[in-house]
């Protein structure tokens, strides 16, 4: 007879175990030399018994066979216990009295519309089909006439991961009443060659099924509308799946997920997984892109840097991130996990993963703060799929241990001089409205150094580095100084630099530059107190000489990572 699957909690096993031994060493006590009684159950409900010798079976037969019927429901098979966590077998041999009792599942019609969804790294269909495409004719399953028997044919390429699910035409998953997803992951999986699921605990039925094989199957979905333990999901092969060159050019990295809710003090505080998010919000320059530190090809390989503030409860992945309409969507295949850390840098205890047991999942901030994650992905070879190891650090650690430097350069002597439409000095636009000669700008002394510092793409010695304050940096906090020789026109901010790659225009081309590691820019705006008179702003985050001179700059690191920056010039 057929036999179905059932989803089975590990706790409720082991009970159902020591219920099962503890009743049938009652039993042997009971039974008789000359034999047993074999009683057949619907729960509660006497089906039919057996006398059976000691050490005889059982001959096999169905209910329907002694006349009793269910309304509304089929027979499935048998169970040894009344939770369905064992199977009975009529081979078993009757050495007591012995309870057997009837599994069966609803015969009526499941209209429910089940789909598969996941991803593939291969670029098989299940990358187009993605976790949340809604129904379409690709990802939808197709119901037999006459049962709850559903058939997708598809194929699928080795490190594919799906599940088959019901959800709506806006790609959100369905769920009954009681919040039960309505999902058939890996615990329904019929045992097979070709596809597994690992890390299944029993009783979780929505663990990702993952292909081992590439090839071309037909999935076949056994279901109960009323029971979603009921269920098996069985796998045929047909034969080879087409073989496929994945394009990986254009693929540029990003944070994805979500904060606990919307806010402005956490960098997802209004991603909510690239929900409201057009092409706006899919560029080199976002908050979510992650910056390229590696100096090679584009081919979605390298190493790649995200700094940013995040909140206790903030959920996120790492991901190639495309534009869907009016949202951001993970690229299938592509998304990397709390398991793919490898590196806490003694930061532990500050995450956890999103899954039940908290080791694999999202990655789950439990400690606020300031954090710098680095993302290495690599290309297997043998398997051609990305493989991704994230490191993560304290981005206070970062800022308080940092080579700082002088990042500028000089406003050009038009700009020196210049004015606006009226004649009048525009500082803030870059226009100084100083009175000197070209000889007198050409007679240059500077610690800047200039289009020789070009923001700190120059020469290693012609950029002005900070010097720690080791006795200064005491009870949490660490200061930087730096006295320099400026001359008019030198404008800069003081970094921590960081050489990048960074994808332009949607990973079609790539360009190097130095940013400043993230949060670490200390520009006006981090002045305590006044400025000397000789400086102001331009263009909001750099200083700006208007008097040639030696000023003093000393940067304060706190506890918490703020900035600060105090100015004096020389008398």
């Amino acid at each position: 007879m057929a036999k179905a699957r059932w989803k089975r909690a590990a706790l409720v096993a082991a009970a159902a175990m020591a219920l099962t031994l503890s009743l049938g060493i009652a039993a042997a006590c009971a039974g008789s030399e000359e034999g047993y009684t074999v009683t057949f159950y619907d729960g509660t409900t006497v089906i039919t018994t057996r006398e059976v010798a000691q050490g005889g079976t059982v001959a096999e037969f169905e209910p329907s066979d002694v006349g009793y019927e269910k309304e509304g429901f089929a027979f499935d098979n048998w169970y040894a216990t009344a939770d369905f966590t064992h199977d009975w077998s009529f081979d078993t041999q009757i050495t007591a009295d012995t309870n057997v009792y009837s599994s069966w599942y609803s015969t009526e019609a499941d209209t429910r519309q089940w789909t598969i969804a996941g991803e593939s790294s291969m670029g098989g269909p299940l990358r187009e089909i993605g976790w949340n495409g809604g129904i379409s004719e690709d990802n939808l399953l197709t119901k037999a006439a006459d049962r709850n028997e559903f058939t997708i044919t598809i194929d699928l390429y080795a490190g594919d991961r799906f599940q088959i699910c019901v959800q709506d035409e806006n790609g959100v998953w369905q769920s009954d009443e009681d919040g039960t997803i309505l999902s058939r992951g890996g615990q329904y999986l019929v045992e097979n060659e070709y596809m597994s699921a690992p890390g299944t605990g029993l009783g979780d039925g929505q663990v990702n099924i993952t292909v081992s094989v590439s090839g071309n199957y037909t999935l076949t979905l056994t279901t109960d509308v009323y029971n979603n333990d009921y269920g098996a999901l069985t796998v045929v092969r047909n034969g080879d799946a087409p073989e496929i060159t994945i394009d990986r050019s254009s693929y540029s990295w990003y944070i994805y997920g979500t904060s606990a809710e919307q806010n402005d003090t956490s960098i997802l505080g209004n991603m909510n997984w690239g929900g409201g998010y057009g092409e706006d919000g899919l560029t080199s320059a976002s908050p979510y892109a992650m910056k390229k530190t590696s100096n090679n090809d584009p081919d979605g390989t390298g190493t790649f840097v995200l700094t940013g503030r995040f909140n206790a409860g903030d959920e996120f992945l790492f991901a190639v991130l495309t534009v869907g309409e009016n949202r951001l969507n993970a690229e299938s295949g592509t998304m990397f996990y709390y398991q793919d850390i490898d590196e806490f840098s003694e930061l532990d205890e500050n995450f956890t993963g999103s899954g039940t047991d908290g080791t694999s999942g999202n990655i789950k901030v439990e400690t606020a703060g300031f954090y710098t994650f680095t993302l290495t992905v690599t290309l297997n070879e043998q398997t051609n799929l990305l493989e991704g190891a994230i490191e993560v650090e304290d981005n206070v650690a970062l800022l308080q241990n940092g080579n700082w430097i002088v990042m500028g350069n000089r406003l050009s002597y038009a700009q020196v001089t210049g004015t606006d439409a009226e004649g009048n000095a525009n500082v803030a636009n870059g226009q100084l409205g100083l009175t000197m000669t070209e000889e007198e700008y050409n007679d240059y002394t500077s610690d800047v150094n200039g289009a020789e510092n070009n923001f700190g793409k120059g020469d290693e010695e012609d950029i002005a580095k900070l010097t720690k304050d080791t006795a200064a940096s005491v009870g949490g906090i660490a200061v930087y100084t730096i006295t320099m020789t400026l001359d008019v026109g030198d404008y800069f901010y003081f970094a921590i630099p960081s050489w990048v790659y960074n994808v332009a225009d949607f990973g079609q081309s790539y360009y190097g530059t130095v940013n400043a590691v993230y949060a670490s820019q200390v520009t006006p705006v981090h002045v305590t107190g006044t400025l000397p008179a000789g400086l102001t702003a331009v263009w909001t985050n750099n200083f700006v000489c208007m008097e040639a001179g030696d000023y003093t700059f000393t940067i304060t690191i706190a506890a918490d990572g703020a900035l600060s920056v105090a100015v004096t010039q020389a008398s």
